[in-house]
């Protein structure tokens, strides 16, 4: 059986994997940069997450490198700043991901988990579906999604870092997340 990080795809010698018809930087709320994010580089006046994929000079928002999704939960990252997580983590899903657990993005600390939820247009409910911007072939497959609609309520989900897990759902590689602690409705 091969280990998570050697079933995580390798779609080019880049490590990009692309979530179909995410949505856009520029479509983001414009947002002071908080300093727990400060270290990160900046587009368009945004923090860029840790596990985003950088392409031509510029990060497509609708990508993730999955060279840094494996760092993230082979050495307990969060998937925003890149730091170390601490005893909890956060995860933000909708309704069916608080009942099965399940994700595909890793999970974040607290603070950056309601920085993304204020400042992600599709999470905190500015825009009610992805992006349908093509992506290009020749640099990242696209993965696909359980909808590209947002789910009428999102949640900020608390867990024990060492409760999550690699899990295998349908052939695809995903994140078994443990029990929740808490659960914050995003509004």
């Amino acid at each position: 059986m091969r280990s998570f990080l050697e079933a995580i795809p390798k779609l080019s010698s880049s490590g990009i994997n692309v979530r179909p018809n995410a949505v856009e930087c520029q479509e983001m709320k414009q947002t002071e940069i908080p300093a727990f994010l400060a270290h990160l580089k900046i587009y368009n006046g945004f923090p860029v997450p840790f596990i985003q994929l950088w392409a031509a000079s510029k990060p497509d928002f609708r990508a993730v490198n999955t060279e840094h999704c494996a760092r993230c939960l082979r050495d307990k990252l969060c998937a925003i700043c890149g730091r170390r997580l601490g005893e909890y983590c956060y995860f933000i899903g909708g309704p069916l991901s608080k009942k099965n657990r399940l994700f595909v993005d890793p999970a974040m600390h607290k603070q950056c988990a309601e920085f993304a939820s204020s400042v992600c247009p599709f999470v905190s409910g500015q825009r009610q579906e992805y992006a349908t911007r093509p992506v290009n072939k020749n640099v990242a497959r696209t993965e696909e999604m359980a909808s590209a609609v947002r789910p009428e309520v999102m949640y900020i989900l608390k867990t024990r870092t060492g409760k999550f897990k690699p899990a295998r759902v349908n052939g695809r590689q995903m994140i078994q997340a443990g029990r929740w602690l808490r659960t914050t409705e995003i509004s």
